[in-house]
């Protein structure tokens, strides 16, 4: 059962959207690990707001998770490339532990358009390894960071 929504990102979210990414626990594993300033945020936010086509490749589209309060609880990230849609997620620490993000990975599905899903995470990244592996992907690649895919819903 899915309790939770996901709608595009729009610019009145920035905030709850710039908390997590200035958060270290939450970009611990994240890139580099350190957590976004204000400016590489809003050049990321600002080139996702942009995204206008689904089928553009290469172009971060972001969602943003919200329970039936309604409250925002995180961020779906989904960027197509040539034969599979890669997919990134943020949970606001207040929501962690609630099963949030195995849910924006389940509604991730509906908005790849028929593709694959492929994640990267770091080897020592256990929760999150745990969530992905819940959802239903499978370990392709074992560098570190590892890769997952998932293959569309039949």
């Amino acid at each position: 059962m899915t309790r939770i929504q996901v709608r595009p990102a729009v610019p009145s979210d920035a905030d709850f959207l710039y908390s997590m990414a200035s958060d270290a626990d939450v970009v611990q594993w994240v890139g580099d690990g350190i957590p976004w300033t204000r400016t590489y945020f809003d050049e990321r936010f600002t080139r996702a707001l942009s995204a206008t086509d689904d089928q553009e490749p290469d172009v971060p589209r972001w969602y943003v998770g919200m329970n039936g309060e309604p409250r925002r609880i995180g961020l779906l990230s989904l960027i197509r490339r040539s034969d599979h849609v890669e997919v990134g997620y943020w949970v606001h620490p207040t929501q962690w532990g609630r099963g949030y993000a195995g849910e924006l990975l389940d509604l991730a599905q509906d908005l790849t358009d028929g593709l694959p899903m492929a994640a990267q995470v770091y080897r020592a990244n256990s929760a999150s390894r745990r969530v992905l592996e819940r959802a239903g992907f499978t370990l392709v690649d074992d560098g570190d960071p590892l890769t997952y895919r998932r293959a569309p819903r039949s």
